[in-house]
């Protein structure tokens, strides 16, 4: 799973499963509907994108041809991801969790700056141990 990673995006990304799994359980512990459910969508859209992300540069990279084409697919299928993602704790929220449709999917939306937060955490964690 790791093995065509650098080694910055391998600890960013273990990073980012550690958060969203950390506010899994805090979300479970003080039945934050939003934690347990939205942000932890949201981190698993994130980790999904990372990962069509990293597997789309190296598709570019290693099969030259056409990159502008190929480059605007992998874009779509993770755009695609992110809306079936959102559409499905929309319509999960309706269904099981009335009062917390629209926060929900803000944490959803929040969860799925997962990574990016991960990035800013790792660079703050390395300008404090320096």
């Amino acid at each position: 799973m790791f093995e065509n990673m650098p080694c910055e995006i391998r600890k960013n990304y273990k990073l980012s499963i550690y958060i969203t799994i950390i506010v899994f359980f805090i979300g479970l512990v003080f039945k934050i509907v939003e934690l347990y459910f939205g942000f932890f969508v949201g981190g698993i859209i994130s980790l999904i994108n990372v990962r069509l992300l990293i597997s789309g540069i190296n598709k570019i990279l290693y099969f030259k041809n056409n990159p502008k084409l190929r480059g605007n697919f992998e874009l779509w299928k993770r755009l695609l991801v992110f809306c079936i993602g959102m559409f499905i704790v929309g319509k999960v929220s309706q269904r099981y969790f009335v009062g917390h449709v629209l926060t929900n999917l803000l944490f959803t939306g929040i969860g799925a700056t997962n990574y990016k937060l991960s990035i800013i955490l790792n660079n703050y964690l390395k300008k404090i141990k320096q």
